[in-house]
């Protein structure tokens, strides 16, 4: 399962950008920290009482079991059987509170396993009403949770996820003052990823039909010493002719409908802009850079609202053409919902088919 985690610092851009980085990273889901806006039409979100933290689904598995988003400052979520946790603890908030978050957060996890808990927890300022007792505090925490953490952006998980969760930060340009952090949980399955690739050149084999393979395959049949790729294009070739293909899989991911090769480039070099910023040395310098990356994410945040526009328009007009194409589609997503776990429970699966199929006393 693939997990991006990052503070979006309540920016609309950066929320937009974080869209395509999701596709683009092939993500399942997503923990945000101070997003811009929650969707409130579908299941695939999940954020705390205040809308600080949040949960989003993004790919293959859907939200199982919403443990908890009564509180501020975090939410739980069981996805793919891991508890996963988004967390956001704002400097305003005094030690006291503070503490009490992590509290409450502990009681909630008890007894689960395995979990993931990742957010922007701000636990290295000092100044204001912070205190240097907040790290300690965290640190005192993260012992007892046996997780591992960054600087600013914290990430815990289970020892028993700890080996395979490739922790990484992501370089890709966000637009936030933060950058995207990126993981895996569990072990990628080399089997599946095999079959996923082979998948493209499958066919629908109930519609086979010996003679009509042979008659199509006769024209290759007078080939002479023909090498494998001749044989396997030969064959391709009259599966194709007397077989229809499989669809290709669902979990391919599309770009978000706005997105262009001319924001690609813009983001590229706000990603250019943002690092020679960084590296810049004299303060002279550091003013000048800093002025050109102000210039570029204007930019870029000025071409992905014209894209959105122009997309929109786009896709109106499409309607009077084709009623039943991506408009149509686009509607159909949102009445039907997001897709649902299914029920392995065997008590439930009784209950389900009881209320379905009632008995009842015959009559004539």
């Amino acid at each position: 399962m693939e997990v991006i985690q990052i503070n979006l610092n309540h920016c609309d851009t950066a929320q937009q950008l974080l869209w395509q980085l999701t596709t683009e990273t092939k993500c399942d889901v997503a923990i945000i920290a101070e997003p811009y806006r929650i969707s409130s039409d579908n299941g695939n979100w999940i954020a705390d009482r205040a809308g600080m933290a949040a949960i989003l689904v993004t790919g293959r598995y859907p939200i199982q079991e919403v443990v908890t988003n009564r509180y501020e400052g975090f939410v739980v979520a069981k996805i793919n059987g891991v508890f996963v946790c988004s967390c956001y603890a704002p400097p305003r908030w005094t030690l006291e509170q503070f503490c009490r978050m992590l509290d409450e957060l502990t009681g909630e996890l008890i007894g689960r396993r395995p979990i993931v808990i990742g957010g922007d927890f701000n636990a290295w300022a000092t100044e204001d009403v912070r205190t240097p007792e907040e790290p300690a505090y965290l640190k005192h925490w993260q012992r007892s949770k046996d997780g591992r953490e960054s600087i600013i952006d914290v990430t815990f998980c289970s020892p028993s996820l700890r080996t395979d969760i490739n922790w990484r930060v992501c370089e890709e340009f966000t637009y936030s003052d933060h950058q995207a952090i990126r993981y895996t949980i569990g072990q990628r399955n080399p089997v599946a990823a095999q079959t996923g690739r082979i998948r493209e050149r499958q066919w629908k084999m109930e519609a086979f039909d010996k003679d009509l393979f042979a008659e199509a395959l006769r024209p290759h049949s007078e080939a002479q010493n023909g090498d494998a790729d001749e044989l396997t294009e030969a064959l391709t070739r009259a599966c194709d002719t007397t077989v229809p293909r499989k669809v290709e899989p669902r979990n391919r991911r599309r770009p978000v409908y706005w997105w262009n090769e001319s924001l690609n480039a813009l983001r590229a070099n706000c990603n250019r802009a943002r690092r020679c910023f960084q590296r810049a040395r004299s303060t002279e310098t550091r003013e000048e850079r800093r002025s050109d990356l102000r210039v570029a994410k204007a930019v870029l945040k000025y071409a992905i609202k014209q894209s959105k526009t122009n997309a929109f328009k786009e896709l109106c007009r499409a309607v009077d053409s084709n009623p039943w194409g991506d408009a149509y589609r686009i509607v159909m997503a949102r009445i039907r919902g997001p897709a649902m776990p299914a029920e392995g429970c065997p008590d439930n699966l009784k209950i389900i088919v009881k209320g379905l199929f009632p008995e009842h006393d015959p009559t004539s």
